[in-house]
């Protein structure tokens, strides 16, 4: 039960960490003047959630095979997965202001 009580306690900080950063992107958005407040409120409540299945999904995993190795693997998907999408939307968007006649050059960061 030591065993046990010490690994949900690393849960929660985990936890803990991505309700934080999660918040502090909605009170960046806040800050920074950006509308769709409501927006950023509810994709941190779904970000948290959904580490907290992944996060237990991960660990069951992990007693039942006894391999820490499906992390890597895990990751390893979502990074690929990530690129894949990053990289079609945003020739899908160059090929759309390239057509459109818009300006591709850099933007001003402020």
């Amino acid at each position: 039960d030591v065993e046990r009580s010490r690994g949900l306690g690393d849960v929660y900080k985990r936890q803990f960490m991505v309700l934080f950063s999660a918040t502090m992107s909605g009170l960046q958005y806040l800050l920074l003047g950006m509308e769709h407040v409501q927006a950023a409120l509810v994709l941190a409540i779904m970000c948290f959630v959904a580490s907290l299945l992944g996060l237990l999904v991960v660990q069951r995993a992990i007693r039942k095979y006894g391999r820490a190795s499906i992390i890597v693997f895990s990751v390893s998907i979502v990074m690929f997965i990530s690129n894949v999408l990053m990289t079609s939307f945003g020739a899908i968007k160059v090929w759309t202001d390239y057509e459109s006649g818009e300006y591709m050059g850099f933007k001003l960061p402020c």
